[in-house]
């Protein structure tokens, strides 16, 4: 079978694309026919080798989804078939951010999918039957590979954290990114008002016609007003933060008196100042978002199925061209996501 493996660290150009042996199904463990894998930007990093826990040689990817070929011994959910996606890491599912209900919190994981156990950049990859979820009829794979890692994080911003509400306004920060042009269909499926915030004026456009409400191009960062000025002086309910600090200001600007404020991402690793007096007097809630768990996803699959939710594929690509996709995103030539097709 083809593998795409990372040997060393560095640049796009480490990724190679092998002939590698079909690997073994242990107990607890399934076969699966790759259909389509996702590149993500965890994907460049752990490439990048800024991420200490990869151990080399790995396959990256954990944007996937595909069919069940066979099963291993104990595995009773899931028979050849079956029409399968993952959650991004196996939680232990006994340590006490596990009982408590936040198994993204946990310290014991095993087999994070991409990481510590080979991923989705192949044609067939073996995984814990517990990292597995069964996609709904009806929903497709190129959609269902998203469920966790592209829609899992805004919909448990949105959705769960922001609690928001049918007329509620949120600004979705990055939003012409993979997650951002998921949180603006979140937004719209609840029935809220979407203020996208792009530094690119080429990319205005297009993320009208992928459903904003609202779009403000600030290349730098301080688009606060901007969004009072469309919101009658009040601000937003909610901020789903995807950029980071270059952005983070503005964001806090942006929220309405009791705001909550969802920091999925941080692109740039960057300190940066709140002002703990404004936090108290406006009493914004803020609070990071990891992935979703395997529960949230299979409530995140039935979302997507119930409003129709698909994901914007700019392009696939076969696996030979996994350099190509990862320096496109590394230039952040891409708008929507990229999928691998072996």
């Amino acid at each position: 079978m083809r593998a795409v493996k990372l040997r060393s660290f560095g640049e796009p150009d480490v990724l190679t694309c092998e002939e590698v042996a079909m690997p073994p199904v242990g107990l607890g463990e399934v076969l699966v026919k790759i259909a389509c894998c996702g590149v993500c930007h965890l994907d460049l990093i752990l490439r990048s080798g800024l991420r200490s826990r990869v151990a080399l040689p790995r396959v990256l990817g954990h944007e996937l989804a595909g069919e069940v070929v066979s099963v291993g011994a104990e595995v009773e959910a899931f028979v050849a078939g079956d029409r399968v996606t993952v959650f991004n890491f196996q939680a232990c599912l006994e340590c006490e951010d596990c009982l408590r209900g936040h198994p993204s919190l946990c310290r014991f994981t095993a087999g994070d999918i991409g990481q510590t156990r080979d991923g989705g950049y192949a044609e067939y990859a073996v995984f814990l039957a517990s990292s597995l979820v069964k996609i709904p009829h009806g929903l497709a794979f190129e959609a269902a590979c998203f469920a966790a890692c592209v829609y899992g994080p805004p919909y448990k911003a949105i959705r769960q954290f922001g609690d928001l509400q049918a007329g509620q306004a949120a600004v979705i920060t990055g939003a012409s990114g993979g997650l951002g042009l998921a949180a603006i269909q979140i937004v719209n499926a609840l029935g809220g008002r979407s203020i996208a915030i792009s530094s690119s004026a080429a990319k205005a456009e297009l993320l009208k016609s992928k459903g904003a409400s609202d779009v403000i191009v600030s290349e730098n960062g301080a688009f606060g007003d901007d969004v009072r000025r469309l919101t009658n002086g009040r601000g937003v309910d909610l901020a789903v933060e995807l950029v980071g600090s270059p952005t983070f200001a503005g964001t806090l600007r942006s929220l309405a008196p009791g705001g909550r404020c969802a920091v999925i991402g941080e692109l740039h690793g960057k300190p940066v100042s709140i002002n703990l007096g404004l936090l108290i007097i406006k009493e914004f809630r803020l609070q990071g978002i990891q992935s979703a768990s395997r529960d949230e996803v299979r409530e995140i699959l039935d979302f997507m199925k119930t409003h129709d939710l698909t994901p914007e594929i700019w392009r696939r690509l076969p696996l030979e061209e996994a350099a190509l996709a990862h320096r496109q995103l590394q230039a952040r030539e891409a708008v929507g996501r990229v999928l691998l097709i072996p």
